[in-house]
């Protein structure tokens, strides 16, 4: 089936100018993490571009959370870690569900990357989180808006890729080191711990870590929420040989977890069903250096290979071994990239992906159809750095298959789809190494409809909900424009982007229950869709190790078919911090403050709380001891015990968020 390319009319976006008021320049300190834009992210940042980039040249925005200020926001999901960042919310179902949220886009319009690797766990719904452990990750990277070039379908809204520490090299004799974290936070009676040990000899490196965490019900200012407990278990292996032109490395981990699924006690009293999912996956990664002598700017190859098994079973109540609904997929993803040595002032890279996906049901019910989907895409992305100018330039084309010989269950008969689209992306920043410079990218983005936008038909245990598909669904394409400007000096940092995200055909989950029970039931529609947004972040250094940080965002999502507001879209927040650092490994004292506007913007009968301000404040140390380095963070959130409903949780319409609660965490590495 061939789709024509929409020709879209790019909005325009007016610029603003970013203020700072004139202070002393700080001393800089190691363990202040920057988390809001390219612009700290000091390191060679791959999510956004797949070659060795400095950040401040890469034209559309990114954000990173790393070192301390990862430490310190490290939740029980990966959302839930992630929603500092401006334009990143989290989208909850219990406490151990939290789906990242890009700029008003969710569920499969996100990628998330297990190092690189490819996931395909959240494609079922947004009950279904990225099955993605991030407690011992070095990173984690955040691509904003269209990222189709490099990771095809569904990275329409973003990519967030998990970012593993490097093994240790042993090039110098040999090489032990461990790490361990405690945690607890007093919300739900939930303890953590993080074990890593690893070493290296030679060209042999090692490493095995894990992770436990266990959590009760969840306990709010309203009183306790009855299922909401969750607990989950990680191990992971990882070895890789490391020679002059070659190394190879092979990862394989497993993460199982049991989730509580709560309901209205109204409706349901006394429903306690779950989930159990597990996930195995094994990645082998290799990069082949064609001028080993230089290992950044020389020619190589990079591939990798992965196989996923992710197999979830839905129970309808806490004692019962008989799944109401099972969903199983198989998944291989493999690329090969080839980074081509400088040319004529190009840098970059030529690629080809595939991926196949196989999926199976079991139990009782039958939400979707057995079905396989296969993918095929080859890309170019390529920069070049003239004068003032930092320019770059993608292309990629993907062809993408779906089958499935149908069920007479509910009703689908035997079926071939065909997709295809063809992507692109073009970049500009201006004096990218001045204290104000200003990025411009225009990204096209697309989706081809899943299984389950297409053929589900049933009750689905983890929404609580009956979902209804659509089966002549078309590809969701998006065309987004970004303009962004950036502050770096030695007395502020900061950035303003605004953005328009037009996406046609646009696929969603529509409520369709009663008044005050929107989720009652969800059907699949489609229609054309506008988002536009700003972000904001300023940091300004006040005194001697006193900063003051502020971080804003908005989006305004319409239906442009009919004028209507889109589901699941966030409503406006702020943030401000005001924190004192000592020079690092040394001391830290903060206070933020946060503002959630209501959303007033709701689709049909979708239920929108008031809005919100809440306290948190955080202490912590860091001392060097004979057996390693020791960090203890403890942090109050929501000092004033607020009573408020977070619009972004499933459970607005019968549970309030969390009350005052403490996080303590404590970690050395030796």
């Amino acid at each position: 089936m061939c789709f024509r390319l929409p020709v879209l009319l790019l909005g325009s976006i007016l610029p603003a100018a970013l203020a700072a008021q004139g202070t002393p320049p700080a001393r800089p300190r190691p363990d202040s993490t920057g988390s809001d834009s390219a612009r700290v992210l000091t390191t060679l940042q791959v999510t956004a571009t797949a070659v060795a980039t400095d950040a401040r040249r890469v034209a559309q925005p990114t954000a990173q959370l790393a070192g301390a200020a990862l430490r310190r926001a490290q939740g029980a999901s990966l959302g839930e870690t992630l929603e500092q960042l401006p334009g990143v919310r989290s989208l909850s179902m219990t406490t151990g569900i939290g789906k990242p949220v890009i700029r008003g886009l969710t569920n499969n319009r996100v990628v998330t990357l297990a190092n690189g690797q490819r996931t395909e766990t959240q494609q079922w719904g947004h009950d279904h989180s990225p099955n993605v452990e991030s407690a011992d990750a070095e990173r984690l990277e955040v691509v904003k808006g269209p990222a189709s070039v490099l990771y095809g379908s569904d990275a329409l809204g973003g990519v967030v890729n998990v970012v593993r520490r490097a093994l240790p090299r042993g090039d110098n004799g040999t090489v032990l080191r461990g790490r361990a974290t405690m945690a607890y936070n007093s919300a739900n009676l939930a303890p953590s711990t993080t074990l890593v040990g690893e070493g290296a000899r030679g060209a042999f490196a090692a490493r095995v870590n894990g992770t436990l965490r266990r959590a009760r019900d969840l306990r709010t200012p309203g009183g306790t929420v009855f299922n909401t407990g969750n607990g989950t278990g990680f191990i992971e292996g990882a070895a890789a040989w490391r020679t002059t032109p070659l190394d190879v490395e092979l990862t394989v981990n497993r993460r199982d977890e049991t989730i509580r699924i709560a309901d209205d006690p109204v409706t349901s009293p006394g429903y306690d069903g779950r989930q159990r999912i597990r996930t195995t996956r094994a990645t082998l990664d290799g990069t082949w250096r064609l001028r080993a002598a230089d290992e950044v700017q020389g020619a190589r190859i990079h591939a990798q290979f992965g196989a996923e098994d992710n197999r979830r079973a839905e129970y309808g109540d806490a004692v019962t071994s008989r799944v109401d609904l099972g969903l199983r997929s198989r998944t291989l993803t493999g690329f090969t990239n080839w980074h081509h040595a400088p040319w004529r002032g190009l840098t970059g890279v030529l690629g080809v992906a595939a991926q196949e996906t196989r999926f199976r049901t079991f139990g009782e019910e039958t939400l979707i159809p057995d079905n396989t989907a296969r993918s095929l895409g080859v890309y170019a992305l390529e920069q070049m750095v003239r004068g003032d100018w930092s320019l770059s330039a993608g292309l990629r084309h993907d062809w993408r298959t779906l089958t499935t010989p149908g069920s007479a269950t509910i009703q689908v008969a035997p079926t071939r789809l065909s997709f295809s689209a063809l992507t692109g992306t073009v970049g500009a920043v201006y004096r990218a190494e001045s204290p104000v410079s200003v990025a411009l990218n225009v990204a096209r983005g697309f989706r081809a409809p899943s299984a389950s936008d297409l053929f589900a038909n049933g009750f689905h245990e983890g929404t609580r909900a009956f979902e209804i598909g659509q089966r002549d669904l078309a590809v969701e394409t998006s065309l987004n424009t970004d303009l962004g400007l950036r502050l770096r000096t030695a007395r502020a940092s900061g950035e303003l982007t605004g953005y328009v995200n037009r996406i046609r055909d646009y696929i969603y989950l529509a409520p369709v229950g009663g008044a005050g029970r929107a989720l009652d039931s969800l059907q699949v529609r489609q229609g054309h869709a506008r988002l536009v947004g700003a972000e904001a972040a300023l940091t300004v250094p006040l005194a001697h190790g006193l900063s003051a940080s502020t971080v804003a965002d908005i989006v305004y999502a319409t239906s442009t078919s009919d004028d209507s507001a889109l589901p699941f879209v966030p409503p406006a927040r702020a943030a401000a911090t005001l924190r004192w650092d000592e020079r690092a490994p040394g001391r830290f004292v903060a206070l933020n403050g946060e503002w959630v506007a209501r959303q007033t913007r709701v689709f049909r009968q979708d239920f929108a709380p008031p809005s919100y301000g809440l306290l948190h404040a955080s202490a912590g140390l860091s001392r060097l001891t004979p057996r390693g380095l020791l960090h203890v963070d403890v942090s109050v959130r929501n000092v004033f015990d607020v009573r408020y409903r977070d619009f972004m949780s499933r459970y607005k319409e019968f549970a309030d968020a969390a009350g005052r609660h403490v996080v303590v965490k404590v970690s050395v590495d030796w």
